[in-house]
């Protein structure tokens, strides 16, 4: 995770000073949180994909709503440059495999996060400062968007190894002559 999360910061350009923006702003944008929580889940639910994740699980609505709010009032408080965080957003990509909560699900709600984000910076701050706690919350939620779908990834991959038995190495050699198949397959199929 460690090495997944220098790469995600590194080239998103993630630093300390990002932490510090939303720090400042954090006494305005806490304000947000279940606002944004609402939104959330009203486009999760009214989206019948979304939906049926919560399928037989409508009394866990409220639970999954606090610990949304709790996770934006985390990275609003540009606070969140400890491990324990990074290691919970991790876990969050792991947790969504058995809840058939896909990476594309995952990426579209993260955009819609960051874009009623948007929309409320450009509402409470002058363009130059809302610019600068937008891009804050960007880069943290994108490196957060990025674990959890390298987790994702990992975390299945790692349970067909322990399922097939086979090991790392074996099972990366087979995708390269999958994917070599799959790839040249395509060109046929986009060349004629």
């Amino acid at each position: 995770m460690k090495e997944v999360l220098n790469d995600l910061a590194t080239l998103s350009g993630l630093s300390g000073k990002d932490f510090q923006i939303l720090q400042d702003a954090a006494e305005e944008t806490q304000a947000w949180g279940g606002e944004i929580a609402d939104a959330f889940y009203e486009v999760l639910l009214s989206y019948e994909p979304t939906a049926r994740v919560f399928e037989g699980r409508e009394h866990l609505l409220k639970k999954h709503k606090e610990a949304l709010v709790k996770w934006y009032l985390e990275v609003t408080s540009g606070t969140t440059t400890n491990e324990e965080f990074w290691e919970r957003q991790w876990l969050v990509g792991l947790l969504h495999i058995p809840h058939k909560v896909t990476n594309p699900y995952m990426f579209g709600m993260m955009s819609r996060v960051q874009q009623l984000f948007l929309h409320k910076c450009l509402a409470e701050f002058e363009l130059e400062k809302a610019e600068a706690v937008y891009t804050a919350f960007k880069r943290v939620t994108d490196v957060t968007a990025g674990l959890i779908a390298e987790s994702y990834f990992i975390s299945y991959m790692t349970a067909m190894e322990n399922i097939g038995g086979m090991s790392r190495s074996l099972v990366e050699r087979m995708m390269d002559l999958e994917i070599k198949n799959m790839i040249t397959e395509a060109r046929k199929q986009t060349h004629g």
